[in-house]
This record gives structure tokens, sequence and C-alpha cells, in this order.
């Protein structure tokens, strides 16, 4: 059937009222979990469950059909068995209802008789002007709405990346690990076996969307590869799309079909269409994290050139090396800069790039290196290791274990009040020095503060947990310059 009637993602995304067919009281089905997840998510919009066994549900009055509810709905969200599905979508139908969330599994990801039953779902659906997210997912995450329709109990903190998973579980997992890499969530979708709306569908939109800066896709298989590469390449030049390409060896494969339905393709040729639309591909999920940190929050590198700042040699050395191998350039230190550091480093510091510290705890000596290698107008990036609030900050956890033996109560809190405050300053001054130069700073380490328990719960700083993670980031930030560079956008 033609894909012909044009998704109003407005009503899937920003709601003003949803209907869920399966609600239950039975928190040991999916109708009672996602039904929870939306009131606990702080969703402000109406909501209305339809069970014609229950007379309220979780506090809210329950509908025996559809038909009964006195208002207009905006989005249905599907959670009964798929034998009952067919019926719920004509009940939308009837209703005039125009964007439908099919929780259901057993469609086209069990075989034959799933797909014909999708297909048939998908059909009448489509034919009378409404538009399905599924079969087979785990639901939608939208910031604005402060919507949470997802069936495990996630609570993603807001940002600007908006995420499409053929997987529901790894978009989930994904949404929840966000808080560990500094990723903050604007939309996700889990757009399961993608009956109706495709992966394509969702990237079109997110890439018009201004709530959206960063997009990431995790793809098993595509159905037309070539719309998907077309779109692409439209957004691109504007804004990163970063990809993970599930299904890359036949075992993937095999794995692929029978989970969500996807025919999934060789990894060969992916990478190379990818590459081509200026898409990012990622080798790994951590990976992609760390780059929509990175996207989402640091000013992209205008040359290949990076200055480096350390407390230990050792680190220095394995920092420049790693740069050095996939093409930055760690160019030697000028004389003024030199001298410069003279004044408040010891005299057996290293005098070139990486710069080594040899150990100097001073926060302050740390920040003025910082800022003499972010301003050099030779380097491009510069990348951080070990800018923590001092050997203190690195005994907290002992500290508040032991802290009754040691010292008096008062005295305890006073020193980590000292501790939290250093690494809060030391965090805001280096938000600061990106933003006065304009150039990214890669931090490396689990000292400055992110996160959880953060200064900035807008993850304005990612860190990496490696040196070689963060010369890998700062390569692929360059090379969507570069990218965008050629296709003119810069």
């Amino acid at each position: 059937m033609e894909r012909n009637t044009e998704p109003d993602f407005n009503l899937l995304f920003n709601p003003k009222s949803i209907a869920l067919i399966g609600a239950s009281n039975n928190i040991g089905k999916w109708g009672a979990i996602v039904f929870l997840n939306i009131i606990l998510g702080g969703y402000q919009g109406r909501i209305y469950p339809v069970n014609p066994k229950e007379e309220a549900i979780f506090g809210h009055k329950a509908y025996a059909s559809l038909s009964q509810i006195p208002d207009s709905v905006d989005l249905v969200i599907i959670a009964i068995p798929a034998h009952l599905a067919m019926g719920a979508v004509l009940d939308c139908i009837q209703k005039g209802v125009r964007m439908a969330i099919v929780i259901t599994s057993d469609f086209s990801e069990t075989g034959e008789e799933g797909a014909r039953l999708e297909k048939e779902l998908t059909d009448t659906a489509r034919s009378s002007g409404m538009r399905l997210v599924g079969p087979n997912t785990m639901g939608i995450f939208s910031a604005s709405a402060s919507l949470t329709a997802l069936m495990p109990p996630v609570r993603p903190r807001r940002g600007n990346v908006s995420l499409v998973s053929q997987s529901g579980n790894i978009g989930t997992q994904m949404l929840g690990w966000g808080e560990k890499f500094a990723v903050g969530f604007s939309k996700y979708v889990s757009s399961g076996n993608e009956g109706d709306l495709r992966s394509e569908d969702y990237v079109s939109f997110l890439g018009k969307d201004p709530e959206t800066n960063v997009i990431l896709t995790y793809i098993e298989g595509l159905d037309d590869g070539r719309e998907f590469l077309r779109i692409a390449r439209e957004i691109t030049p504007g804004k990163p799309i970063i990809a993970f390409k599930g299904g890359k060896t036949l075992a993937g494969a095999r794995a692929a079909k029978s989970h969500s339905g996807a025919m999934a393709g060789v990894k060969e040729l992916y990478e190379a269409a990818f590459r081509q639309a200026g898409i990012v591909w990622a080798s790994t999920t951590e990976e992609m994290l760390e780059w929509a940190a990175a996207f989402s929050s640091l000013p992209l590198p205008r040359g290949n050139r990076v200055g480096i700042l350390t407390r230990g040699g050792g680190w220095g050395v394995i920092t420049a090396d790693a740069c050095n191998e996939i093409g930055l350039e760690v160019p030697a230190l000028d004389e003024p800069i030199i001298r410069a550091m003279d004044d408040f480093l010891p005299p057996y510091w290293s005098r070139g790039n990486p710069v080594d510290m040899v150990a100097t705890i001073n926060m302050e000596a740390y920040i003025k290196c910082l800022e003499l290698l972010i301003s050099w107008d030779k380097v491009d990036a510069v990348i951080s290791l070990s800018g923590d609030a001092g050997p203190l900050a690195m005994m907290l956890p002992d500290v508040k274990k032991k802290a009754e033996a040691i010292f008096p109560a008062e005295k305890t809190e006073k020193i980590l009040q000292q501790v939290s405050e250093a690494r809060t300053q030391v965090y805001q001054r280096v938000c600061d020095l990106i933003k006065k130069y304009q150039k990214p700073i890669f931090a490396v380490g689990a000292n400055l503060v992110r996160g959880k328990g953060g200064a900035q719960p807008d993850f304005s700083l990612p860190q990496f947990r490696t040196p070689e993670r963060a010369a890998r980031t700062a390569g692929m930030l360059y090379q969507y310059f570069r990218y965008r560079k050629s296709v003119g956008a810069i």
C-alpha cells in the first residue's frame, strides 16, 4: 500500500491526550507497567485507561472501550495480545485516532503467519489515515511532554540527543546509560518491527526537530536503504547522525531476523554507504554514547592539532600515540608558552607537548596550563587528563567510610564540602574555557563532576574513561568537521 499519509509526529511526541488499551491494575502485566510509567514520568495531559473488566486503574476512571471516552484522543497505546490488536485498530479508526503505538509482539518477528497479521494491521490503519509505531515496540520517550510511555522503568535525563532504535531493549538501556555517559535525551522511539513507520520516517522528523541537536540510531536492517541515505544526506550537513549497526555478522543477522523481523545487511556495504552520507559510524554502543555526549556539548575542532595536559608522563605518551595513530598532530610547544609555564610549574616539568605537570596538585596551575594550551593558535583541541580537585578527591569514598574514626563529624563535613566545591569550580572553569575559545576540551578520568550528583545536570562537559577513547572522539569530531566543510556547510 502507498505510504501516502504524512505522519503527524506532534501527536506522538506531544500528545494532549493518551488512551491505553489493555491498561491494568495487575503490575505483572505490561498494560500496568506502561500506564504507571506514564503517570510517574510526570505526563500532564489527559490519560484514559481502557479495560472492560475494571472500573478504575491506579486512580483513573477506566473505560470499557475507546468509543466510550467522551473526548478526542491524540495517541493510543495498544498493549493487548496480537490476535486482539486488529479489533483495537478498528476501534481507533472509528474514534478518529491518527497515531497509535502497538506494544504487542508476536508479529513478523515470529514467522509467516505473524508477518501476515502485521501487514493486515498496518494496511488497515494506513488506509484510514492512521499511522502505527511498531508493532513489537517498547514505546517512546519525549522530554517536552514529560512522556515516558515505556515498558522498562527508565527515567532519562533531558537533553538535546534523540534516539531511534530497532531494538527496544538496547534503546531503553541506552536511555538509562545516558547519565553515566553524560547524555541527555529529547526524544526516543523504539521502532520495533517497523510494519508502518520506519527508521527513515523518524530520522527525517528529528532532522527538522529544533529540540534535537544529535540523532542516534541503532539499526539491524533497512527495508529502503536508499531512502534512508537520501534523508540522511539532507540532515548530516547541519546535524550529526551517529549510527550503530547490529547484525554485522552471520550470527547477528540471524538473531536480528528472529527478534525484530529485520533483514540485516553486509557490514561493509552499510559502513561505506553511511560514511558517504555523512553518518558517523560507531563501533560499540558505548562509543555511540560517548560521541553523542561530545557532539551535543562541544564545539567541533577546526583542525587536527591537539594539546595534551597530564600530571603523569606515561599517560601523556599513550595519549600522543593514540592521537598520531588516527591522524591527529601533537605540535611542539612554542617558546612563549614554555616560559609562561616555567613561572608556576616545577623546573623539571616536561617543557613540551604533552605538558607533563609532574604531579603538581595545585588546581590553579592546572587551570593556567589548560588556558595556555586552549588559547594557543597552534592547537584546535585539548585532551586533559587528571583534571580533578587534588588527591583528596580520590580519597572521598574512604573518607566517608572512616571519617568518624579520624575527625569530628563537623570537620568531616567541612572537608567533604571543600572538595565538592573545588571540583565544582574546576568543572565550571573548564566549561568557561570551552565557551570562551570555542575549542573542545576532552576530559579524561572520573574525577571531574559529571551526571549524578554533578554540578551541571545538563551535562555540558562529557568525560572519557581512557585517553585512547578521548583521542578517537576528537578524531571523529574533526572528521565530521571536514565532512561539513566538504559539502559547503561550513
